[in-house]
């Protein structure tokens, strides 16, 4: 604005003067008949005050001061361009576009060899979403001015957003013949081949930009992705052949061209590329481990290739064995072995990871996951003290210590180490599940009265834990307690697992405690038909049989169960009786 005031006050002083018209226009440009105005030196000068005022208010944003201030000057000097600009300017910013419209023409109409003029109207209809008037008047202001690159941006602009891409593209070229090749140019008539839908004209767009600047990768990658969205896989690999050639330290043009290899099943040209970066000794470790990242994933999205599992082997090896003291390397390492599912090899891996790094907590994670789920309990129990002194009030190990003291027999040691799973912050669906585990340790500890508790305490953080409603539902059976809200339980916990051997054997026998025996029957049918197959199963069948008065039946299958677990001596003296 002070640049605006500056200007304008150099207006003044050459055309406001006594011995001198405001308008120096040609007529042609004004009404020769329109009469010659001479302003006194006084209207001058309170015009000017009036003006400086004006656009001072203006610029500190006092806009209703600055309309007043403005107007008093065009009182005094309606004729002055200067003046209905500053009033157009004022007007716009008060959102008032009729009266802005209006002073801006006034403006242009004074003199229209001002290209700020111009543009200030088009601006007033663009601001009132008068998008086919702003282009009006652009387009009469490059009548005036046919090379004056400010409009010709403009017009072009006001055309993309209007829908006329054509027209703009038009412009655009006529802009690229004065002011010769310029990349952002070519960018602006790409985006709008791309809104034609027009792919390859588009790409031609980005092309031109690339032979601009080569070295530009911003422009290769976006060229690139439309060569590889229209499946141009050759022009994409010969482009990045080249950009490679001129940028050989590129790292990510050669992960690029890799990827495109790997689209094209060339694992041999993808493998050297891949290689060529692992080997650079100047590539440090963290971007070896991106691209061993890279790799991994391309192998997570074809795992039945044989080609890229080798290979992907190959690089995590190799990047696990240059490596040796690095956590991360051997961790990485580990979570392809869980991909491939060699389980040994990543538990060595996350071993090695611990070791160098013990506060490792995804690492400590995996290795502890993966011993429970291959029943390496002591093995667990084992390091149990070394994890929780370098990860302590993890509640994911904690659990899983638990569970594995409790497997093995050992209770006590169990809920002390359940109970610190359940104090460690956790969401409330992993609480309810370690909840769940402190019901059936302190059940397996002949301490219902706790057990009850927990079981409560994980049916209300999750009302969806199946197994905690199952189990608790059993075991309030057993103890022939509240069978219709163990039933209830029963029910709710198959209806999210209603093909659970274990669940349909519970409802069957709460409903053997009910003495309804035909439901009893044909629930843990269903129970042993979906894989049901423990010893106590067995048993309820041979159960519920005798009471369905059906002994020899009742013998089968108690025998059945005795086969499985001898030690239930007492099904021997039934089979006998």
């Amino acid at each position: 604005m002070q640049r605006l005031i500056a200007l304008f006050l150099l207006t003044f002083l050459a055309a406001c003067s006594t011995s001198q018209k405001v308008n120096e226009n040609t007529p042609s440009e004004r009404h020769v008949s329109e009469p010659i105005i001479i302003y006194s030196d006084q209207e001058i000068a309170d015009a000017k005050q009036f003006f400086i005022r004006g656009t001072t208010a203006f610029e500190m944003q006092d806009y209703e001061v600055a309309l007043d201030l403005l107007t008093m000057a065009y009182i005094k000097l309606p004729n002055h361009a200067g003046v209905n600009y500053a009033l157009a300017d004022a007007y716009m910013y008060q959102s008032d576009f009729t009266n802005a419209a209006y002073y801006a023409k006034e403006a242009i109409a004074i003199d229209r060899t001002n290209k700020h003029y111009h543009v200030k109207l088009a601006e007033i209809h663009l601001r009132a979403r008068e998008g086919q008037a702003a282009v009006k008047a652009l387009e009469e202001a490059l009548a005036l001015f046919p090379n004056d690159l400010e409009l010709s941006y403009l017009l072009a602009g006001i055309y993309t957003e209007t829908g006329e891409f054509e027209k703009s593209n038009a412009i655009y070229d006529k802009i690229l013949s004065i002011s010769g090749d310029d990349p952002q140019v070519y960018f602006q008539k790409y985006r709008n081949f791309s809104l034609m839908e027009n792919e390859e004209a588009a790409s031609d767009q980005l092309l031109k930009m690339y032979e601009i600047d080569p070295t530009n990768t911003a422009i290769l990658q976006t060229l690139s992705a439309s060569y590889l969205e229209n499946e141009e896989y050759d022009k994409a690999i010969e482009l990045f052949e080249l950009a490679i050639e001129q940028n050989p330290l590129q790292i990510d043009l050669k992960l690029t061209l890799a990827d495109i290899y790997t689209r094209k099943d060339e694992w041999s040209k993808a493998r050297g590329l891949l290689l060529d970066i692992f080997d650079d000794p100047n590539v440090q470790a963290d971007v070896k481990s991106e691209l061993v990242q890279f790799i991994m994933a391309r192998f997570l999205r074809d795992q039945d290739n044989t080609e890229l599992s080798s290979f992907t082997s190959e690089v995590v090896e190799r990047f696990a064995s240059e490596n040796p003291e690095n956590s991360d390397a051997q961790a990485l390492a580990a979570d392809f072995f869980l991909l491939i599912d060699d389980e040994p090899r990543a538990m060595e891996k996350l071993r090695e990871a611990v070791h160098l790094m013990p506060y490792n907590e995804p690492a400590w994670r995996q290795l502890l996951q993966l011993y429970f789920t291959n029943e390496m309990y002591q093995e667990i129990i084992e390091i149990a003290d070394t994890v929780e002194e370098y990860v302590p009030e993890d509640a994911f190990i904690r659990f899983f210590i638990g569970n594995a003291f409790g497997i093995q027999g050992s209770y006590n040691d169990a809920l002390v180490w359940l109970n610190l799973a359940a104090e460690a912050p956790a969401r409330g669906n992993f609480k309810s599940i370690v909840y769940g585990s402190l019901g059936d340790t302190y059940q397996s500890a002949d301490d219902w009265d706790n057990a009850k508790k927990s079981y409560i305490e994980s049916i209300r953080l999750d009302p969806e834990n199946a197994t905690s409603l199952n189990n608790y539902a059993y075991y309030l059976s057993v103890r022939n307690e509240n069978l219709e809200e163990a039933y209830e339980m029963s029910q709710r916990s198959i209806t999210f697992q209603p093909e659970n051997s274990s669940f349909l054997d519970t409802l069957g026998w709460i409903y053997y405690k009910l003495e309804d025996y035909e439901n009893a029957r044909k629930y843990i049918q269903l129970s042993i038909e979906n894989g049901g197959s423990s010893a106590t199963i067995l048993e309820h069948m041979g159960d519920v049989y005798e009471k369905l008065g059906k002994k020899d039946e009742a013998r089968e299958w108690w025998e059945k169960a005795y086969n499985i677990d001898p030690e239930r001596e007492y099904l021997r003296d039934r089979l006998n009786d």
